[in-house]
């Protein structure tokens, strides 16, 4: 029997993308059991639109924004075995999307996440959308295990997701589903990215990237390291991250922002630690394993430079 599928959309102050969003979704074909709204304290109408234009929606209204840990609410509340979680500025791009998501999981028993492959306005693969631990060009188009959860363009097992936790609040915003994928491979489910299911980003690559994202980044990269990660290893993978960081902040004239980071990283580190989940000596292998053919800090400083990611 096909397991059953919730798509759940999170959605902040976007109600006409979110009305699109909706619409893509409705068209899905499939063992769809239902469509969430999550809608993080919009104020531009965004719940009543869904109330009013869209009945057969469940929404999911909440009081505050929360950020990212929004997703939770609406894995918690669905009632499908996967559910599919999307935010309002992606899109389906075929009908047979969420058949071809089940299809991976079918191929990967051991899976809580299917990652998708994220496309721009083009068709082509959304370069800055990639967080794989491979070289995009050469493996962009092949399914893998992955060390990471895409949030707002994957399918999760809901049981598994909601068994660990979920995404971490005090994240708000960014590494929310670096810390998700490592509590999950810690509990030895396996991350799977496929290029089956495609979805579009309509981000506007043209668009700046605000400060926060130095600030959150360089902070949560911290926190992530802490969380996870033994002393040796926290300290390599907090060393590395914070100076990729800097260099790209650095260039983008935000290095203010990214020095408010790793401030604020550290006056928070308490709480980091008190919530850690140190991966596991077999988890720390299986993750070495899946970052084999991950490319080097100095390929990544590169690719920052050629296409400047942020």
């Amino acid at each position: 029997m096909a397991p059953s599928v919730s798509i759940s959309v999170l959605n902040y102050q976007r109600r006409e993308a979110l009305r699109e969003a909706l619409d893509g979704a409705r068209r899905q074909h499939g063992p769809v059991l239902e469509l969430i709204a999550v809608d993080n304290a919009s104020a531009d109408g965004s719940a009543e639109m869904v109330r009013d234009d869209f009945p057969d929606v469940r929404l999911v209204r909440l009081p505050e924004n929360v950020g990212a840990a929004a997703r939770n609410a609406g894995v918690a509340a669905a009632k499908g075995d996967i559910v599919v979680t999307i935010d309002n500025d992606v899109r389906f791009t075929t009908p047979d999307d969420v058949e071809r998501a089940v299809e991976a999981f079918a191929r990967h028993p051991g899976a809580a996440v299917v990652n998708f492959m994220i496309v721009g306005a083009d068709g082509r693969l959304s370069r800055r959308d990639w967080c794989h631990p491979r070289d995009p060009d050469r493996w962009a188009e092949h399914e893998f295990l992955t060390d990471y959860v895409l949030e707002g363009a994957s399918a999760c097992r809901r049981d598994a997701f909601l068994a660990t936790g979920g995404y971490w609040p005090p994240f708000f915003i960014g590494h929310e589903g670096w810390d998700l994928a490592l509590r999950l491979i810690g509990a030895g489910h396996d991350l799977v990215y496929t290029p089956t299911v495609r979805v579009r980003h309509l981000a506007d690559p043209s668009v700046r990237p605000s400060s926060r994202i130095y600030y959150t980044f360089a902070r949560n990269a911290v926190w992530v390291a802490l969380r996870h990660h033994r002393p040796l290893a926290a300290a390599r993978s907090i060393a590395q991250d914070l100076a990729l960081m800097a260099f790209a902040a650095a260039r983008a004239g935000e290095i203010r922002a990214w020095a408010r980071g790793v401030r604020d990283a550290v006056r928070g580190a308490p709480v980091a630690l008190a919530s850690r989940q140190p991966l596991p000596p077999s988890a720390s292998a299986r993750l070495a394993a899946i970052r084999a053919l991950k490319p080097g800090v100095l390929a990544r400083v590169r690719r920052h430079v050629r296409e400047r990611l942020i």
